[in-house]
């Protein structure tokens, strides 16, 4: 037999050779295993874009919420700040209308009489005085000089400090607050008016203008103790005295029968840096 023959009898034993078959097979799932590891790395990454893409869309929605919440509180401070406004505006008008009433029947009551006076004696009345006669010149704004506008005039309890004050801040709220439990509001009211002059760069300012406001409160000055609380709200916006400010305040409005005005403070008592002070879990009981 021929070398050719040989070789051509043995080429069919080896086209039927199983390892053969079984190298091609292996071949072929090495080529399908790297297409899957080629799609499985493609969906690894778009695996990370949509988390991110999910983790952005959280961030935003997050922001967007707290940006919410703070434009919630701030229309409820401004609600609140509305209702003082309004409240101050009603008392002032009451109260010039009282006076202007008052100061009119005082006015006729006496004209009346001096009428009388003079049909009876029988008297001319004269003329009517000028601004010369009376000494009185017209300032540049058009007003009437040398007068000055009537001012709040402190009660007796208010003009006078206690013999023996402290002389730093902590020590007069500490013994306004002894007056306070005392029932003498208008003593504290003093001490209190002293530390605020005299210490206004103290660190218990905000308890300082809280105690001086809940003297007016404590003997039932309501509007007055109303302007007061909402100054320590204005100008202590991060204190915990604030969120006992709203509080007040609501109490205030709803003993002078104000109730939208009053659930708005107890609102404001439970939002922001007021949701976990003490003065949310009351103001809550309140809504």
């Amino acid at each position: 037999m021929s070398l050719l023959s040989a070789l051509g009898a043995v080429s069919p034993a080896r086209a039927g050779d199983p390892s053969a078959e079984y190298a091609r097979q292996v071949s072929t799932a090495q080529v399908r295993l790297a297409q899957l590891e080629a799609l499985l790395v493609e969906a690894e990454l778009r695996i990370e874009q949509l988390e991110e893409v999910i983790r952005q869309q959280g961030r935003t929605e997050q922001n967007r919420l707290e940006n919410l919440d703070q434009v919630n509180a701030e229309v409820t401070r401004l609600r609140g700040a509305i209702e003082v406004l309004q409240f101050e505006t009603s008392e002032i008008k009451q109260a010039l209308s009282d006076q202007q009433i008052s100061s009119e029947r005082r006015q006729l009551h006496a004209e009346m009489r001096l009428a009388q006076i003079e049909k009876f004696l029988g008297v001319k009345p004269p003329d009517a005085p000028t601004d010369e006669d009376l000494g009185i010149t017209a300032d540049s704004s058009g007003g009437a000089g040398g007068i000055a506008p009537p001012g709040t005039r402190p009660t007796a309890s208010e003009e006078t400090l206690p013999s023996q004050v402290p002389d730093d801040a902590v020590g007069k709220l500490e013994l306004a607050i002894e007056h306070m439990k005392g029932g003498r509001q208008g003593v504290a009211r003093a001490i209190l008016r002293s530390a605020i002059e005299e210490h206004a760069g103290s660190p218990r300012m905000d308890e300082i203008r809280y105690r001086y406001a809940e003297t007016f409160f404590n003997e039932g000055d309501y509007r007055t103790a109303i302007s007061e609380f909402n100054r320590v709200v204005n100008n202590h916006p991060e204190s915990d005295w604030k969120c006992w400010s709203f509080f007040r305040m609501g109490e205030a409005f709803e003993i002078l029968g104000k109730a939208d005005g009053a659930r708005a403070f107890f609102k404001g008592a439970t939002e922001r840096e007021c949701r976990s002070s003490e003065a949310a879990k009351k103001a809550k009981d309140k809504l």
